[in-house]
């Protein structure tokens, strides 16, 4: 504001203000209406409180307000006097009122003298010293005031719920109209819709003041210090660019040693304005639930990015393999599994194969059967024999003999046939649906011009969503017991007491299905092998072969099914009835499968047994020992607390601990988990790209469209839309937040030459 010169005491010589306040018909002035309250005797004791009363005045009236001139007491910084004056007051100088510039908000005033002006003593008592109240534009109606600048105003309550709600997901538009309606219209909201979203852009810029990559990173270190198994890392190149980065929390963590057996990986979706690829890793958990065990976002899908990841996923979980990854056909993402998952058996998702297959052979629409010989290579084959067999008389039946992409898909068919993982446990899975879904929940909360503060805000959304359900399935499960479809079955019983309710129905399904579908069609004269066939498809019935061994209390069916998703298959069921067993052996009740999976597993696992046998490549043990420790470090501590003995006892004993830790790992610490020095490098963003598909210009109308196009410029480059490709050397910090013992046992693996 201008700062009125202290020896200017007469202000109605003052350009745009008069002596007196007249009120004047006609002559383009507009007459006021009385207010409610009378301005000249108001006393206030801040600027403030004048200006939200002069506010008043003026919006029942009806124009708006805005601060002018004041000057102070001499020698002091304390205001003598203070003008409130109407918008439209002075003239923008100098200014075509036509011209389309930035000064077009400027351009609309009008000179109007309306205004009022307040002095203050000593004492800091604000008094009217002179008020005008004649206008020289026209007012606005009672149902247009509030569209006045000044009027609106936007409330904690109010800017509470629209943070809430665009937070959650919900759409500016829609938050608004929310509360439009709950005040009974817009024009009782206190604000316009423009403002809505000007409040929330300015919330999510706040967000990332300090850079998005740099704002991001601030959230992971205050996610470590809330959760001390929270692990992070992230990869740049040598501009000091962010390529990939990778979270995981410690309950993922923690879910990854119950439940990493099984994991899917998909990175068909891209997100925000980067267009970095969101690369989520997911499992099932004990209630047939997707659970989130890590996310990484990577600018290229290569080779180096995705063995970067993985060894970063594997290290972060204590170098435990999985059983079985399923992801889709790309040959990067293949080679880098046979790199850094040398122990795990390769899946691919059947479904986006079975997708290609109508364009890639032929007669697969026009020939049913050789459509169904396909189909029984996929998942219906027992065994590999039955497997060759059925492929080749599929290629006979379409004379396919020299079809190349059939070929290719022959070398590779351990990858997606289920004839041979039997024996490889993959949860009976076939595809990567599962993380698909996921996809579709990033689709929900994130758009080409979302941040990517914002995409790891809205993943972790997601992450509790799943967690709170899976919290009350477990509450469920402790609170009501499954009621077995028939009561007087003790092996229905017995499943109904152990596994979780999902569970329960499909060996319920299994069990139904055996005793009421099936028929042991001979058994040999030990009992000791016995050939299980249906009961309907009398001409053309299918057979099973299920051995059992009474001496060690094992069955094993050809169908696999235990040995892929761990229940027992209708046929052994049978065969369990038929040599009258009322109970299942306890070998075959997985504890991955159980209502209270997470409490078995650390119950049943004694700290002394999980330091024991955990493998060289474990370091000290699983993530189930380490959060051992914690949970028995923090029993300890809450017995002690209250004596002070006792609790300068436990801090002694700890300090004694950690020095004689430090001095076990000084020898084989990592230098490259040091993250002192790189905790004060500060990350560049990544470089703003376009997706594919996706525009935000205007879309062209029918005659623009007919209009041919301009030629540019030769000395005008055309912006390249490529996407840099990461350095072969690129520098790579670490920032996981991990103990120390559990970090020093890992050791540090090159990056892999690009290929």
């Amino acid at each position: 504001m201008d700062t009125v010169p202290e020896e200017m005491n007469d202000w109605s010589e003052m350009e745009g203000f008069t002596q007196e306040s007249e009120l004047r018909g006609g002559d383009g002035l507009q007459q006021n209406t009385q207010p409610n309250f009378d301005i000249l005797s108001v006393v206030c004791n801040s600027e403030k409180e004048a200006y939200d009363i002069y506010c008043r005045y003026a919006h029942s009236v009806g124009f708006s307000v805005r601060k002018d001139h004041h000057c102070y007491w001499p020698n002091s910084r304390k205001i003598r006097m203070k003008d409130f004056v109407c918008s439209k007051a002075g003239f923008k100088k100098g200014l075509d009122l036509n011209a389309k510039s930035k000064y077009r908000k400027a351009n609309t005033r009008t000179g109007c003298p309306a205004m009022i002006r307040f002095s203050v003593d000593q004492d800091g008592e604000w008094k009217v010293n002179k008020c005008v109240e004649n206008h020289n534009h026209e007012l606005a109606r009672p149902e247009d005031q509030h569209l006045l600048r000044s009027c609106r105003n936007i409330t904690e309550e109010r800017a509470f719920v629209l943070k809430s709600m665009t937070d959650a997901g919900i759409r500016t538009i829609d938050a608004f109209t929310y509360l439009a309606d709950e005040v009974g219209g817009r024009e009782y909201v206190g604000f316009l819709r423009r403002d809505a979203y000007n409040f929330v852009q300015r919330n999510r810029r706040c967000k990332i003041e300090t850079g998005d990559t740099n704002s991001l990173i601030e959230i992971f270190k205050n996610r470590a210090n809330n959760d001390n198994m929270f692990a992070w890392e992230v990869q740049y190149d040598e501009e000091d660019r962010l390529m990939n980065f990778f979270w995981a929390d410690g309950v993922g963590r923690i879910d990854y040693d119950c439940f990493g057996d099984v994991i899917i990986f998909y990175t068909s979706y891209r997100l925000n304005k980067y267009n970095l690829a969101c690369a989520p890793f997911v499992g099932v958990n004990n209630h047939w639930q997707n659970v989130l065990l890590g996310v990484a976002f990577l600018s290229e899908e290569t080779v180096e990015s995705f063995t970067w990841f993985f060894r970063t996923f594997l290290r972060v979980m204590g170098g435990k393999h999985p059983i079985t990854i399923f992801t889709d056909q790309d040959q990067a993402m293949s080679q880098a599994i046979q790199i850094a998952f040398p122990q795990t058996r390769h899946r691919l998702c059947q479904w986006h194969i079975m997708k290609k297959l109508p364009s890639k052979v032929h007669c697969y629409n026009s020939n049913n059967k050789v459509r169904g010989l396909i189909y029984k290579c996929f998942s219906k084959c027992d065994s590999e024999e039955e497997f060759e067999s059925t492929w080749t008389e599929m290629l006979n039946e379409g004379d396919l003999h020299s079809h190349e992409w059939l070929k290719e898909l022959h070398k590779i068919r351990r990858k997606w046939s289920t004839a041979y993982n039997k024996t490889c446990f993959n949860l009976g899975i076939l595809s990567t649906q599962r993380s698909e879904s996921t996809n579709y929940v990033c689709h929900g909360i994130s758009k080409p011009t979302s941040t990517i503060t914002e995409c790891f805000l809205g993943l972790e959304k997601v992450m509790k969503t799943w967690r709170r359900n899976e919290k009350d399935e477990d509450f469920k499960c402790s609170q009501s017991d499954v009621v077995p479809l028939v009561k007087s079955s003790p092996i229905l019983r017995q499943a109904a007491r152990f596994y979780s309710r999902k569970l329960y129905f499909f060996f319920e399904e299994e069990f139904l299905q055996g005793v009421g579908g099936m028929c042991v069609a001979q058994a040999s004269t030990d009992l000791s092998t016995f050939f299980v066939k249906t009961v309907e498809n009398i001409d053309q019935p299918r057979h099973w072969t299920v051995n059992f061994d009474d001496a060690e209390g094992s069955i094993e069916c050809s169908c696999g099914k235990f040995g892929m998703m761990g229940i027992l298959c209708s046929h052994c069921l049978r065969v369990i009835r038929q040599i009258d067993i009322i109970n299942i052996p306890p070998k075959y009740l997985l504890k991955r499968w159980s209502g209270r999976a997470r409490k078995k597993l650390y119950s049943d696992r004694p700290l002394s047994s999980m330091v024991a046998t955990g493998s060289p490549s474990d370091g000290i043990g699983s993530m189930i020992s380490i959060n051992y420790f914690t949970r028995f470090a923090y029993q300890i501590s809450t017995r002690g607390e209250g004596n002070t003995e006792a609790e300068q006892y436990m801090i002694d004993a700890m300090s004694e601990i950690a020095e004689n830790v430090d001095l076990i790992l000084n020898a084989s610490k990592d230098s490259n988990l040091d993250t002192n020095s790189s905790m004060q490098t500060k990350i560049k963003d990544p470089i703003k790209r376009r997706p594919k598909g996706v525009s935000n210009a205007r879309l062209k109308s029918h005659w623009e469209k007919r209009k041919p196009k301009r030629k540019k410029a030769e000395e005008q480059p055309t912006p390249s839309t490529h996407q840099p490709t990461p350095v072969e050397h690129s520098s790579q910090v670490s920032f996981a937040n991990i103990p120390e013992y559990y970090a020093s046992t890992q050791q540090p693996t090159p990056a892999e030459p690009s290929s």
